[in-house]
């Protein structure tokens, strides 16, 4: 039971405690400039303590049989292998 998500990105976001870093959003699946240019937005950043991820992803419930949209947090190593 519970919220699952199918693993499409629509988007993603780069974030610390404090602010988002970097957040995009697409209405299509993003392509692989699209994701070059988060990637290309992380490796310029001076600081990459305590970073968090994000991807805007289609996800289904247990409790509803309708897909819809929602941030959904990943790791560092998903991050790498998704978008470097």
């Amino acid at each position: 039971m519970g919220i699952y998500s199918n693993g499409s990105i629509f988007g993603i976001g780069i974030y610390n405690f404090n602010n988002t870093l970097f957040e995009q959003t697409y209405n299509v699946l993003m392509n692989d400039e699209q994701k070059k240019k988060a990637y290309l937005f992380y490796t310029e950043l001076t600081n990459k303590n305590d970073l968090f991820f994000r991807i805007y992803t289609e996800c289904s419930s247990t409790y509803n049989t309708e897909l819809f949209m929602m941030w959904h947090p990943i790791s560092f190593d998903i991050f790498l292998e998704k978008f470097g």
